[in-house]
């Protein structure tokens, strides 16, 4: 797992997208790192701009980033959750 974990940390983001754009709330005692309401509404945002009209470059390229720390903070929610269940 360890070396899973070094090469997807390997591709982090050179920046993320805002500052702010995660909080930590406790889901059944474990800590979860989930977007803040701010992202939240500006993935909403960009997501239906992009069904009913089109991003400029910049908004595609900030809808990506989105998506790539959905992708990091999941995975990182799952190495915590599987580690405090494992003890």
């Amino acid at each position: 797992m360890t070396a899973n974990l070094s090469l997807n940390l390997h591709y982090l983001p050179e920046n993320l997208p805002l500052d702010n754009a995660v909080r930590i709330e406790l889901v059944e005692g474990i800590p979860i790192f989930l977007a803040s309401s701010q992202v939240q509404q500006r993935i909403q945002t960009l997501i239906y701009k992009q069904q009913y009209s089109t991003l400029t470059l910049d908004e595609d390229k900030e809808l990506d980033r989105y998506e790539e720390l959905d992708d990091y903070v999941s995975f990182v929610n799952r190495i915590i959750r599987n580690t405090l269940l494992d003890k």
